[in-house]
């Protein structure tokens, strides 16, 4: 697993926008954040993350055909090391009660905080809110000059 002080958790939405066509802008700053953040392997996904992913792009939003979107699942599949278990399920109820945040967005934050994630990449969480040592980050509202990772 790859060192706990660049550790990136790119949430479900960053993903989708990666391979958005109705989205150039936010396309082209999503692919290339998470090129980055695979070639420095501080990459951290989800087995929630990329079945979110996968239902997304092939039947909310059509995007890719089924086997183009398991061939994109697929290529991620390796940095899918946060855990998914009860150990979850438990800190998220307390992350909800905390923040009151959307329940499936809970199961993501306590996912990313027990695969030791510094920064969690959304678009859709308070940016710039610190979660138990972790950072929410809007990654389209980053300085591209100044991100920490």
């Amino acid at each position: 697993m790859p060192s706990a002080k660049t550790n990136c958790f790119v949430d479900t939405n960053v993903l989708v926008y990666t391979v958005d066509p109705e989205e150039p802008e936010k396309r082209a700053l999503a692919a290339d954040l998470l090129e980055r953040v695979m070639a420095s392997r501080a990459l951290i996904l989800s087995p929630q993350s990329l079945n979110e992913c996968y239902r997304i792009v092939t039947d909310r939003r059509r995007i890719l055909s089924r086997n183009d979107a398991r061939r994109f699942i697929a290529a991620l599949s390796s940095f899918c090391v946060a855990p998914s278990g009860y150990d979850v399920t438990r800190q998220a109820w307390r992350i909800q009660d905390m923040t009151n945040f959307v329940w499936w967005d809970c199961m993501l934050l306590s996912s990313a905080l027990l695969a030791g994630a510094e920064y969690f990449l959304s678009e859709d969480l308070q940016h710039k809110r610190q979660l138990e040592g972790m950072t929410i980050l809007n990654p389209f509202r980053l300085d591209p000059l100044h991100q920490p990772f």
